[in-house]
């Protein structure tokens, strides 16, 4: 006993000269694969960067459906993102938005299949609901990489909330169209990081049972195609759907039987790499074995196109007919579309390639695009779902700011402009203009509003006082973000009002997707 004391008191005089007791701050977590180290970014905020879900798909594994990471022996790093997937960047587009330099800045490279997480300090309550992000880009670029989507805001802003955004394989390499391996891999790079963070996300304070998966563009597409490909899930309790559906995407696929012509992209491509055109076993073997760089590159020179198509597995050719018919998975749906879509697309191709603007002739190509591409879309799924029985709100954004459009006065509430208020990262914008008062209050409600939705799909919107989008036209459940009439929130409209032209959409559609050819894609 005196012994003991003697050691506490020296303890006690000498404190300065001991070794300080090491500070349990929850940023050293175990996970299925072995621990993983990451930083207080604030006093509130836990972060974990580029922790990887899957194998890296290198070798014999580029093409193949993603695989579980390995084990490791020691701890993992994660203070720093992990490398980008090697993308295709349209160029005008991330230029017109103010993201091309930082795209063109991230590490890239084929070991690309990671993963962030914000969660929130060991101090403030655990056990969070959790949005899952997957980025849009037209499945040929992005990456979680980007300012614009980091979670920080939303875990620094609200408890119960812990966010995650991933990575996927895209272009090629995550959608390669060949005839030995028909399946759009990079939907189920998704589908691996969805079960990934089921499987650890209690480790880092998330409720793997309060899981919500949002996206924007591709990423719309990705997560309401989930829903028809896993009817019968039980991991994701929630899909939010921003620009973009499955129901539109299917309306433009490809017929698998053409990917095996000889002049198909994925034979051209080969081709030129000297891997022949036979699509057997033995040319697919040549292609996984040139170098990435190399064979993006062919893609690049090429000109090819390599997205996503109906394989009957991830993605369906009869969407519209299983959305009718209520053949998809039936948990609390939010979705919407921003006012003015087609003006990112149509000022790229005519800043790009014509080097002027018609005014007119913008307006109205970009409306025509708007309508086909996401509105009637939106209006679709968001009524299917309501007659299955599902919770379903319904939004469409039409905020302008200066910080996000450069003050160019030829866009609007463009494709992917409710993204920095949807995470609350207004402030990332590389245009020299601050935020408005407006912008960062629509920002708090939208932020708000997603977080309901995520910590309680059923009734958390409803509680937040945004009415469930209902079965009778004349309801005042559509919600206008950033409306002249309430610049700082929604208003609720009726949404038969604003879908008249949906009845004559389809008589349109050949027409825009003529458009969408000469624009190389959008979403």
């Amino acid at each position: 006993m005196h012994v003991a004391l003697a050691l506490l008191a020296t303890l006690l005089v000498s404190g300065t000269n001991a070794s300080p007791l090491a500070r349990d701050d929850g940023t050293l977590i175990t996970t299925s694969q072995g621990s993983v180290q990451g930083t207080l970014v604030s006093s509130s905020v836990r972060q974990w960067l580029g922790i990887p879900y899957a194998s890296p798909p290198t070798g014999t594994l580029r093409f193949q459906p993603p695989q579980s990471a390995p084990s490791r022996s020691g701890t993992l790093s994660a203070t720093t993102f992990g490398s980008s997937c090697p993308a295709l960047l349209g160029t005008e587009f991330l230029e017109l938005v103010g993201m091309l330099q930082q795209q063109e800045s991230v590490p890239v490279d084929e070991d690309c299949l990671n993963l962030n997480i914000w969660a929130p300090a060991t101090g403030r309550p655990q056990g969070g609901a959790v949005l899952l992000w997957v980025y849009g880009g037209s499945f040929q670029f992005g990456t979680s990489n980007t300012p614009y989507y980091s979670g920080q805001s939303f875990v620094d802003g609200f408890d119960d909330i812990v966010v995650v955004t991933i990575n996927y394989r895209l272009n090629i390499f995550g959608f390669p169209n060949a005839p030995q391996q028909l399946i759009n891999i990079g939907l189920l790079d998704i589908d691996a990081a969805i079960q990934w963070v089921y499987t650890n996300i209690a480790a880092f304070g998330g409720d793997p049972e309060r899981i919500t998966i949002f996206g924007e563009s591709a990423g719309a597409i990705a997560v309401d195609a989930y829903a028809f490909s896993h009817p019968e899930d039980t991991t994701v309790k929630g899909i939010i759907a921003e620009s973009g559906t499955a129901w539109f995407e299917a309306l433009g696929s490809t017929d698998p039987a053409s990917f095996s012509a000889a002049n198909s992209s994925w034979n051209t491509v080969a081709s030129a790499l000297g891997c022949s055109t036979s699509g057997d076993a033995a040319q697919l073997a040549c292609v996984q074995e040139v170098p990435w760089q190399v064979l993006l590159n062919e893609v690049i020179s090429s000109g090819e196109t390599f997205s996503s198509y109906a394989d009957g597995q991830t993605l369906f050719s009869d969407v519209s007919t299983r959305s009718t018919s209520g053949e998809f998975l039936k948990v609390p749906f939010l979705v919407g579309h921003n006012a003015d879509e087609g003006d990112i697309f149509v000022v790229a191709l005519e800043e790009g390639d014509f080097n002027f603007t018609i005014p007119v002739a913008t307006t109205v190509l970009s409306d025509a695009l708007t309508e086909l591409l996401a509105h009637c879309p939106a209006e679709q799924e968001a009524g299917d779902r309501v007659s299955a029985g599902v919770p379903t709100w319904r939004y469409i954004f039409e905020g302008v700011y200066p910080d996000l459009t450069d003050n160019n006065p030829n866009l609007r509430a463009y494709h992917s402009s409710e993204i920095p208020l949807v995470f609350g990262t207004y402030n990332d914008s590389t245009f020299p203009y601050g935020p408005t008062s407006s912008e960062i209050a629509l920002s708090s409600w939208m932020q708000g509003a997603w977080v309901a939705f995520a910590q309680d799909p059923v009734n958390g919107l409803t509680n937040y006082g945004w009415p469930s989008y209902g079965s009778l036209p004349v309801l005042y459940t559509l919600a206008e973000l950033g409306n002249s009439n309430n610049p700082d929130g929604p208003t609720y409209s009726v949404a038969a009002t604003l879908d008249v032209g949906c009845g004559v959409v389809n008589t349109l559609t050949p027409l825009v997707f003529q458009a969408i050819s000469l624009l190389g894609g959008v979403l």
